[in-house]
């Protein structure tokens, strides 16, 4: 099919192409912005950082004892998740009022290849209730690594603090909108193209040069019901002239 073909057939329906991408970009819009919850997000920061001691009690920068916390991230990172810190976390702090199972699946564990630091992140549709959460496992977690591992080594870099403008990381109305707008085109180009391929009736000469591969010798134009009413009267109207005419001759 010729590019000049299809730029016709989208010129021909282009108002149905505007029509149906500015509805579907408005009602994503505003089912996002009005009839979805926003979810905020929390987080906080460990770090692993047992050092050594040197004669006179200063800490001492040991290469292999970096190497060996950056080995333990990944078991911290099972720990965190186990429904023994959970567990922990339900009954120290019941004002949060959240499930041990619930929070094995919200936590998120972030770490970074070859770093010591642990961020957790957790979601809630309160940030404040988010910071709480996100603050009690990392304290728990803390305090009950001595009693799991024989080590402590773990440190709490930051915690989650209370934000007066904070902002929400779901829904992404912007985005949302851009991708209605792109899909919602796409869906109407092709809707409007597959409508011009099935419609095989000749509207125009050009349609018969198209399909037949005949020229076209004249057209007929399509006579509106008014331009009919006008002609009868003109048709009156002269006819009602020569009457009077040949009266008054």
């Amino acid at each position: 099919m010729e590019l000049k073909l299809l730029i016709s057939m989208i010129r021909k329906r282009l108002w149905m192409i505007i029509v149906f991408v500015i509805l579907c970009s408005s009602s994503v819009g505003i089912y996002t912005i009005y009839f979805t919850t926003p979810i905020y997000e929390a987080s906080s920061t460990l770090i692993i950082n047992k050092s050594n001691m040197d004669s006179e009690g200063k800490p001492t920068l040991d290469m292999n004892q970096i190497n060996s916390n950056i080995l333990l991230i990944n078991s911290y990172k099972v720990i965190i998740s186990s429904a023994t810190i959970m567990d922990k976390v339900v009954k120290s702090y019941p004002e949060l009022k959240v499930s041990s199972e619930d929070l094995m699946e919200r936590i998120k564990v972030i770490t970074t290849q070859n770093s010591q630091i642990i961020t957790l992140q957790i979601r809630d549709s309160n940030y404040e209730q988010a910071m709480q959460i996100v603050n009690a496992i990392g304290k728990v977690f803390k305090d009950e690594i001595p009693h799991i591992m024989k080590v402590d080594n773990i440190s709490i870099l930051d915690l989650a603090k209370p934000q007066l403008d904070v902002q929400p990381v779901s829904p992404k109305v912007k985005i949302y909108i851009v991708i209605a707008f792109v899909a919602s085109l796409m869906l109407a180009i092709g809707i409007v193209l597959l409508i011009e391929y099935l419609d095989d009736t000749i509207k125009n000469e050009q349609d018969v040069e198209r399909y037949l591969g005949l020229t076209t010798l004249g057209t007929i134009q399509k006579i509106k019901k008014k331009d009919l009413r006008k002609r009868s009267r003109s048709r009156s109207k002269e006819q009602a002239g020569e009457k009077y005419a040949s009266v008054s001759q």
